[in-house]
C-alpha cells in the first residue's frame, strides 16, 4: 500500500514538472504592409493603393504613401506617443495637420491645421489652424468627440459636429451617433462584429471613429436604411486577407491586405 502511494506521488510530480517545462503558445501578430481599396460603382472601378512604413527597429508607422498622391507622415513625443500626424496632399497643393494634446496617457484635444504648400518644392507657405476636435473617455474608450472650427480669419468659434459612441465588452465600436449643430442633420450607425483580428489591431494609431479590435460582419444606417455586410477570407492567423463590403448583393468596395509578421 505505502508503496503503491509513492508511485502515484512520483508521477504526480512528474506531470506537474511537465507542465511547469510546457512552453507557452505565442500569439502570431500580423502587420500591416500594404492595403488595397477597390471602389466598385456600378461597373466602374477605382483602386487605392497603401503602403505602410515602420521606424526601423519598431512597430512604429513612419509614413504611409497612397496612390492617390497623399502620403501620410507620423511624429512620437520622447513617450513614443503621437506626436503629429501630416497628411499632404500633392494634388491638391494642401497639407493637413492634426497635433496631438495629452492629458496623461489619453488624447484630450487635436489641433487641426492647414498649410497651402509651394507648386514646385511642396514646402508649406503659411499656416492656417482651422479647429479642434474634443475627446470624452470612459475609461480609456473615447465616447464623445466634439468638432470645432475656426471661422472669420480666426476670430470665431463653431461647433460643427458632436460624435458619441457605444462599445461592447471586447471593445467594438458598436454604435455611432452624429450630430451637426449648423444644420441640425443627424446620423447613427450600428456595427456587429466577428471574433477574428483586426488588421491594424496591432498598430499605434490615432482614433477616427473605428475600434480596431475585431473585424465587421454588417454595419447599418438608421437615416437610409443602408445595410452594408461584410464576408472575410481569413488567413491562418485569423487576420483578413481579403475583405468583401456589400450592400445588398453588390459590392461596395474590396480590401487586400499584405502583412509581416511580427
Amino acid at each position: 500500500m505505502k508503496t503503491f502511494s509513492l508511485f502515484a506521488i512520483a508521477a504526480l510530480l512528474i506531470s506537474l514538472v511537465a507542465c511547469d517545462s510546457a512552453p507557452e503558445e505565442v500569439e502570431t501578430i500580423c502587420m500591416p504592409v500594404n492595403m488595397t481599396i477597390t471602389l466598385v460603382q456600378g461597373s466602374m472601378t477605382q483602386k487605392i493603393i497603401a503602403d505602410f512604413h515602420y521606424v526601423p527597429e519598431s512597430d512604429l508607422i513612419d509614413h504611409i504613401t497612397w496612390s492617390n498622391h497623399q502620403t501620410h507622415y507620423f511624429e512620437y513625443d520622447a513617450s513614443d506617443r503621437i506626436s503629429v500626424v501630416r497628411k499632404m496632399k500633392v494634388d491638391a497643393k494642401v497639407q493637413e495637420e492634426m497635433w496631438f494634446v495629452y492629458d496623461g496617457s489619453l488624447v484630450e484635444r487635436v489641433d487641426l491645421v492647414i498649410r497651402n504648400l509651394d507648386y514646385t518644392y511642396l514646402e508649406p507657405l503659411d499656416s492656417i489652424y482651422s479647429g479642434y476636435i474634443e475627446f470624452e473617455y470612459n475609461g480609456k474608450q473615447v465616447i464623445r468627440e466634439s468638432e470645432y472650427a475656426l471661422t472669420a480669419g480666426g476670430h470665431m468659434e463653431e461647433y460643427i459636429r458632436n460624435t458619441s459612441y457605444e462599445y461592447d465588452i471586447q471593445g467594438n465600436l458598436i454604435s455611432r451617433s452624429q450630430l451637426y449643430p449648423k444644420t441640425g442633420e443627424t446620423e447613427h450607425m450600428t456595427m456587429a462584429y466577428d471574433k477574428s483580428k483586426h488588421p491594424f489591431g496591432a498598430l499605434q494609431y490615432y482614433f477616427n471613429g473605428e475600434s480596431f479590435v475585431n473585424n465587421l460582419v454588417s454595419k447599418k444606417v438608421q437615416e437610409t436604411e443602408f445595410e452594408y455586410t461584410y464576408d472575410l477570407r481569413l488567413n491562418e492567423y485569423e487576420y483578413p486577407d481579403i475583405v468583401y463590403e456589400k450592400l445588398g448583393s453588390s459590392n461596395t468596395r474590396i480590401f487586400k491586405y499584405g502583412y509581416t509578421i511580427k
